[in-house]
């Protein structure tokens, strides 16, 4: 008999199996879980690794259903703004960043936050102080925009009268001077002008955001933009490199990034590279944007923005363009995950996947954020048997949400803001995605802001009092064993590895997570606290927070 590897005991062990949802002792030989229970013991041997859980709790591996690893490495790598969260703080960040690299041709960064800014947007005015001599480009945290000096705008060519480009805005100020904040693609003008990072940094940054997801517990994930996306570089090669040479030690599943300028040609690309990657590394989706984001005004609505009355946000593809390419991208057996916030960008999206179902073909499509949802809508969109990947450290009242974000929703989008429990009532099957970089990759945190609809206590970006004790709609709060399935086994079905990943049943790769306290028994507003102690994916352990051998959660024992 093949002896174990591991054997964990002594604690809870949640599986997310609802035919045994706990049990407490799990055993794993070569990389998979052999037994569970009073069966386990039986699986011990000389070099099995005995994990006492002393009641801390185990659980299936996180997934993550929507994180972009290669912005957050290269984020983490660059100049980072993303823990820390004022305008003094982010003065001495960028100074110190660029006195640290007088070599770097470009200044280059993100994690901004634009309440920190008089009127929710910076100016090019204080990167103008900072770095005179050398061009800056500062992504925003939600990825939807660009912070950059007078030296970038330069160099881009963009004055005062230049037009916006086609899905972007260049801000202006009243005197219709350029402020320095580029929205949307009008970023493109500046991003296109920046040199790509090598492939040896490109390659240190997704180790970096491997390492980083492992620390949290996350061992699977859906990266939302592989391709040219996003100014950031195209990862494709680079998870096939880093599979082939064994250092891919997550699973991904890769979203392809849909060039809204190309149209159904790309079918042919999206073919070449799903038949090349069919390891850890799959690229089964496509990743389509819809539209943008409330913030700035670019998220599709049903009706116009509050003291706006005329703008109703962008439709990036028209509503009877996305039914055409969401037929022929399921025709050929692609899951879309599709961007859309706006009611209006979900209504399309919805209508776009109301496809006629066909025998041997199990989608798993996709809307992503759903920061606003029509209830009319919740039942359709339960029809469609899409899944709703939702980012639930968003939906708090902190200062980005008050300050700009609510001023921009009369009373009826506020109140069907993150409806997570409405769509859920619905039937509408749940998937977490943190959207890193945009924010924490957590999954802790994530489980906490969806339990309590309250900021966790140490997230740097929601520290007053109203976010951590005011509910956004308490009423759309979910429960922990929901949050708990959207993290494991509704992720794994969204990243289409639910048969061999997301729960602890016998048979299953051993992707498996130890926290330091067990969910079920710490009050919901002490969620966010709790930490990950180990970390197995694929039955190794790729995190552990012990720093040596005298670890009180760990032994190796030699009969």
């Amino acid at each position: 008999m093949t002896h174990a590897d591991w054997i964990f005991s002594g604690g809870p062990v949640h599986t997310m199996d609802p035919s045994c949802p706990r049990t407490d002792a799990v055993a794993v030989a070569d990389g998979k879980i052999v037994a569970l229970g009073a069966e386990a013991a039986s699986w011990r041997g000389p070099a099995t690794e005995l994990v006492d859980l002393a009641g801390k709790a185990l659980l299936p591996g996180f997934q993550d259903a929507h994180v972009h690893p290669i912005a957050g490495g290269l984020q983490m790598l660059s100049c980072d703004l993303s823990d820390v969260h004022s305008l003094r703080e982010y003065r001495t960040l960028i100074a110190e960043y660029a006195r640290a690299k007088p070599e770097a041709e470009w200044i280059k960064g993100a994690g901004w936050y634009g309440d920190v800014f008089d009127g929710g947007f910076p100016h090019r005015a204080l990167l103008d102080e900072l770095v005179p001599d050398r061009p800056v480009f500062l992504i925003s945290h939600d990825g939807h925009g660009a912070w950059v000096n007078s030296r970038a705008l330069d160099l881009a060519g963009i004055t005062d009268s230049t037009p916006n480009p086609d899905g972007g805005i260049i801000a202006r100020d009243g005197s219709g001077q350029a402020t320095g904040m580029l929205i949307e693609h009008a970023a493109d003008l500046v991003s296109a002008l920046i040199p790509d990072p090598d492939a040896r940094h490109v390659r240190a940054a997704l180790l970096t955001a491997q390492s980083y997801l492992h620390s949290l517990g996350v061992t699977a994930w859906q990266d939302a933009a592989v391709g040219q996306a996003l100014g950031m570089p195209d990862s494709f090669e680079h998870y096939l490199a880093l599979e082939e040479e064994g250092l891919l030690s997550g699973t991904v599943t890769g979203a392809l990034w849909w060039d809204r300028d190309q149209g159904l040609e790309q079918l042919e690309l999206f073919a070449a590279r799903r038949a090349r990657a069919t390891g850890s590394f799959r690229a089964t989706a496509v990743k389509i944007m819809v539209d943008g984001v409330c913030e700035n005004l670019t998220a599709a609505m049903t009706r116009p923005y509050r003291g706006h009355p005329h703008e109703r946000g962008m439709s990036l593809i028209e509503p009877a363009e996305l039914v055409r390419i969401a037929a022929a991208l399921d025709a050929e057996g692609f899951d879309l995950h599709l961007h859309a916030v706006g009611d209006q960008a979900v209504r399309d999206c919805i209508n776009a996947l109301d496809l006629p179902r066909r025998e041997g073909w199990d989608p798993r499509h996709q809307i992503a954020h759903l920061d606003l949802v029509d209830p009319d809508d919740a039942a359709r969109f339960a029809r469609t048997g899409a899944i709703a990947n939702i980012q639930p450290l968003w939906a708090r009242l902190d200062p980005v949400l008050v300050e700009t974000k609510l001023p921009y929703l009369d009373e009826g989008h506020q109140q069907v803001h993150f409806a997570f429990e409405t769509l859920r009532r619905a039937g509408v099957a749940l998937a977490i995605g943190s959207d890193w970089p945009v924010s924490s990759p957590d999954p802790l945190w994530g489980i906490h802001t969806a339990v309590n609809r309250t900021a966790p206590p140490a997230d740097p970006h929601a520290g007053d009092y109203r976010s951590q004790h005011e509910p956004l709609l308490p009423g759309e709060a979910i429960t922990l064993g929901a949050a708990l399935a959207a993290y494991t086994t509704g992720a794994a079905r969204a990243n289409r590895l639910d048969a061999e990943r997301g729960s602890v049943r016998v048979g299953m790769v051993a992707d498996l997570v130890v926290l330091d306290a067990d969910p079920y028994a710490t009050e919901a507003t002490g969620l966010g606290g709790i930490g990950v102690e180990l970390t197995l994916a694929g039955g190794r352990a790729v995190y552990s927070r012990a720093s040596d051998a005298d670890s009180s959660l760990t032994s190796a024992v030699a009969n």
